[in-house]
C-alpha cells in the first residue's frame, strides 16, 4: 500500500501507514490473506480482489470502529483516499465557521456507504445517502443499522435520473450544508477496454483478454458496471450536478464532486463559468501514485473557498470626499463598470460581483488619439438581430427547473393576446425556450468590488481569471478618479 507525503495533513495514514503485522495479529480474516516476503516483512497481494476487500473492511474496523459489509461484487473503497475527500470538506466547513447541525447529501453512496459512515463517525455530521441501485441501498441500509447510525444517516433510493435538484425539493423544510459524490468516470464505450466481465454485470481489471496490451494494475478492482461507467463519463455526470445547482443555488451551501481525470476539470470549470454568481475551487487528493481532484463551488457570497489557499491582498482605491456617500459612490462605480463593459451583480449593501469577457480598458490613449484624428468614434461591428414585437405576459413556471445557463433553456408559461383562435380569445401555452450562450465568451476576469465607507475606500478582490487584468482595471479606475478630482478642482477655481 503506497502513500504520499502530500496526503491531507490530518489523514492518519500520511505518516503512519497500516502495520500489517499488527492487523494480522488482531484480525484472523485479514491474516489469511497475508504472506511473508523475501525481506521477512508481512505483505499482501494487492492483485487479489478478495484481499483488497478484506483490507478495506479491516481498516474501517480497526481505525474507525466501523463494521462495514462490502459485497464481493461491489466496488471496494480505498479508505485513505475517501478520508482525504471527507477531510477536505471538513476544512471548508471549518474555514467558514460552519459547525453544529451539518447535513450533507452523498450522491451515489454505494453499498459500503463509506462517506456517510466516515463523516458521521468522525465529525458527527448527518447525511442523506442516495443511490438508484436497489442492491446498493439494501447493503448500505444494513451497514448503517449495524453501526448504530440510524439517527445520523438516512439511506434513500432515488430514480436513476435524479441528481440533487429533485432530492432537495423532496425535502422542502430541510437545510443542506453540502453535497458530495464520487461519480463513475468511464464512458460506457470506454470501460470495457480496461475491464473484463467475470460474471453478469460484474467486471475486474485483473486478467482477461482485454488486459493483454496494457500493464498490470497495481491494485485489483472489482465492480458492477454502474459503479464504473455512465453515459458521457464523469463530465456528463458532474455537468448534471452543475445544472441542478444553477437551479437550487443557495439551497445548498457547498457543492462538491470528486473528479477522476484532470482533463475533465477544464470542461466542468467552463460550464461553471457561465454563471456570474458562482465561485469554484479545485483541490488535489494525493494517495500513493493515484491522484484525484475535488471540484467545489458555491453561490453564497460569504462562503470563502479561497481560505485554504494563499490569497493575494485586494487592490485598494481611496475615494475623494465627493464620493464618500454611499449613493454617490455606487453611482460612480456603476458608471465606471459601464465604461468598461463589465457585467456586475449587486451582492449586498456594499459589494458587487463583477465579470469581464473582453478587454475594453487597454490602450485607451491610442483609442482617444485615433478618435481625435478621425473625428468620429471607432466603429464596433455588431451583428444586428431582426426584432419582432409580441404582446404577451410571461411568468416563470416550475417546468423542469432548468435555465439558460444549461443546455436546456427556460420553461415559461405565456398568455398570448389578440387571440390565435377565431373568437379572439386568449390561450395559455407552455414554451421551452433555449437561450444559447456563446461558448467562446469565457470570462477574462472575475472579481469582487467592495465599498468600505468607514475607510473611504473601495477594494478589488480577485476571484478567477487573469490577475494582470485586475491590475489594469484598478489602474483604469484610478485614472477615472484622477479625472474626477481634476474636474472638481477646475469647476471650483
Amino acid at each position: 500500500m503506497s502513500f504520499n507525503e502530500k496526503m491531507h495533513p490530518r489523514n492518519p495514514y500520511k505518516d503512519k501507514p497500516p502495520d500489517f503485522s499488527l492487523l494480522a495479529d488482531k484480525f484472523v480474516e485479514f491474516r489469511s490473506h497475508c504472506y511473508i516476503g523475501s525481506n521477512g516483512k508481512l505483505k499482501m497481494n494487492f492483485r487479489d480482489t478478495n484481499a483488497v476487500r478484506i483490507l478495506a473492511r479491516t481498516l474501517l474496523l480497526s481505525d474507525f470502529g466501523l463494521d462495514v459489509d462490502i459485497p464481493p461484487d461491489c466496488l471496494v473503497p480505498r479508505i485513505p483516499q475517501r478520508l482525504n475527500y471527507i477531510l477536505f470538506i471538513d476544512d471548508l466547513l471549518k474555514a467558514n465557521g460552519i459547525s453544529g447541525d451539518v447535513l450533507g447529501i452523498d450522491i451515489g453512496t454505494g453499498a459500503s456507504c463509506v462517506y456517510a459512515l466516515l463523516g458521521a463517525k468522525q465529525f458527527g455530521w448527518r447525511f442523506l445517502a442516495t443511490d438508484a441501485d436497489p442492491f446498493a441501498i439494501e447493503i448500505a441500509s444494513r451497514n448503517v443499522e449495524k453501526n448504530g447510525m440510524g439517527e445520523k444517516i438516512e439511506v434513500v433510493r432515488v430514480p436513476s435520473d435524479w441528481m440533487i435538484k429533485d432530492i432537495v425539493r423532496s425535502h422542502p423544510e430541510t437545510e443542506f450544508t453540502f453535497c458530495m459524490c464520487n461519480p463513475p468516470f468511464y464512458e460506457c464505450d470506454e470501460f470495457e477496454e480496461k475491464f473484463t466481465y467475470i460474471r453478469d454485470n460484474v467486471l475486474t481489471n485483473v486478467g482477461g483478454s482485454n488486459c493483454m496490451n496494457r500493464p498490470a494494475p497495481h491494485s485489483a478492482t472489482v465492480a458492477r458496471s454502474n459503479e464504473l461507467a455512465v453515459a458521457g463519463g464523469e463530465v456528463a455526470f458532474v455537468s448534471r450536478l452543475i445544472e441542478d445547482s444553477f437551479v437550487l443555488q443557495n439551497t445548498v451551501k457547498l457543492y462538491t464532486s470528486m473528479v477522476g481525470k484532470k482533463s475533465s476539470l477544464v470542461e466542468l470549470r467552463k460550464k461553471l463559468g457561465r454563471c456570474l454568481s458562482v465561485r469554484s475551487t479545485v483541490t488535489t487528493l494525493y494517495q500513493g501514485k493515484t491522484h484525484r481532484w475535488v471540484l467545489a463551488w458555491t453561490f453564497e457570497a460569504r462562503i470563502k473557498l479561497d481560505k485554504l489557499a494563499k490569497c493575494s491582498p485586494p487592490l485598494e482605491l481611496y475615494l475623494p470626499p465627493v464620493l464618500e456617500g454611499r449613493e454617490s459612490s455606487f453611482a460612480w462605480i456603476r458608471k465606471v463598470l459601464g465604461l468598461l463593459e463589465v457585467s456586475y451583480e449587486k451582492q449586498d449593501s456594499s459589494s458587487f460581483l463583477c465579470e469581464a469577457v473582453r478587454n475594453t480598458w487597454s490602450q485607451q490613449r491610442q483609442k482617444r488619439r485615433a478618435e481625435r484624428i478621425s473625428g468620429c468614434p471607432p466603429l464596433n461591428k455588431r451583428y444586428c438581430h431582426g426584432r419582432t414585437d409580441v404582446g404577451c405576459i410571461a411568468n416563470l413556471g416550475s417546468g423542469d427547473g432548468r435555465d439558460s445557463y444549461t443546455n436546456a433553456g427556460n420553461f415559461t408559461e405565456c398568455t398570448v393576446f389578440n387571440g390565435i383562435g377565431e373568437s379572439g380569445d386568449t390561450r395559455d401555452v407552455s414554451v421551452q425556450a433555449y437561450l444559447p450562450l456563446d461558448s467562446e465568451l469565457q470570462p477574462l476576469i472575475r472579481f469582487r468590488l467592495v465599498i468600505y465607507p468607514s475607510e473611504h475606500c473601495l477594494k478589488l478582490y480577485w476571484l478567477e481569471g487573469s490577475r494582470h487584468c485586475l491590475h489594469q482595471i484598478w489602474q483604469f479606475c484610478r485614472n477615472q478618479l484622477s479625472k474626477l478630482e481634476k474636474s472638481i478642482q477646475s469647476s471650483s477655481s
